[in-house]
Parts: C-alpha cells; sequence; structure tokens
C-alpha cells in the first residue's frame, strides 16, 4: 500500500460568493484616481466600498473622514496625480480562522497596490486586509468588520 501525498499546503479555499465579496470590497476599498476631475479626497475609496458592506461598517465608511495620515497621502498623490489600482491575487480563510458557516465567515485578501503617477514609473507592492462577512437577508455577502485594522 503507497503511503497518501501529503496535502496540498497554501491558503484554505473559500466559498466563491465570500472570494467575489471580499474581491469587489477590497478593490473599491484600495483603489484611488487623484487625477483631475476623478476622486475628491481619499476618503472616496470608502464611500465607493460602502456599497459591499452592511451594519456599523456601512455607515463608518460612508460619513468617516480620514485623518491626517489619509490627507497627507492624499495631497502627495494630488500632486503627483496618481492613478491607484488594485489586482486581486487571492482569496483565503486567514489563520487561526474558523470555517465559514452559511452565514458568516473571514477573507484574507492578498493584493497588488499598483500606483501609476501621471510621469515617472508606476511602483507596486503586496499588501492584505482580513475582512469578516455576513450573508445578508437578500442572501449577498458583506463586509461587515475589518479585523486587526
Amino acid at each position: 500500500m503507497r503511503p497518501k501525498p501529503p496535502a496540498a499546503s497554501g491558503p484554505s479555499p473559500l466559498p466563491t460568493p465570500i472570494q467575489s465579496a471580499a474581491n469587489a470590497f477590497t478593490t473599491a476599498w484600495a483603489s484611488h484616481d487623484a487625477r483631475p476631475g476623478r476622486d475628491t479626497s481619499f476618503d472616496d475609496a470608502s464611500r465607493r466600498a460602502a456599497a459591499y458592506t452592511d451594519g456599523v461598517l456601512a455607515e463608518d465608511l460612508r460619513t468617516h473622514t480620514s485623518g491626517s495620515a489619509g490627507a497627507q497621502q492624499w495631497l502627495g498623490w494630488k500632486d503627483r496625480q496618481v492613478q491607484v489600482t488594485v489586482a486581486v491575487l487571492r482569496v483565503s480563510l486567514p489563520d487561526g480562522a474558523p470555517a465559514p458557516t452559511e452565514d458568516s465567515g473571514f477573507a484574507r485578501v492578498i493584493y497588488k497596490l499598483t500606483e501609476t503617477p501621471a510621469k515617472g514609473p508606476a511602483t507596486e507592492s503586496e499588501q492584505q486586509v482580513a475582512l469578516k462577512l455576513r450573508r445578508s437577508a437578500d442572501g449577498s455577502w458583506r463586509v461587515v468588520e475589518l479585523p486587526n485594522v
């Protein structure tokens, strides 16, 4: 009898609806466009991301204004007319998080952030965010919390 091959290591897969909701939220939340006639502040991304959220987080994203770090980041981007784009690389279960249930789950989104200024080379970095999601009454998945943020 042959021994079983070792289990594939790597992130645990999540149900497609959770992955889709996490992807949509992260793309909206982390994308910015400081070119003329586009976003008016760092907070525009939060307001776009609110469409993928529910509860206290939705209210916070719609009404919150960024602190001095966000304001400083925005001024730098605006000066260089930067467009910030997101490419989601992976959505998985965070280490140590419980498996998703029918109504809730956690996701870790790892994404590539690309900052493209009007002049000069683009820069890329890999980022990640942890999300808590819940199934809403209409059956769609919504982000309800940003643990560790």
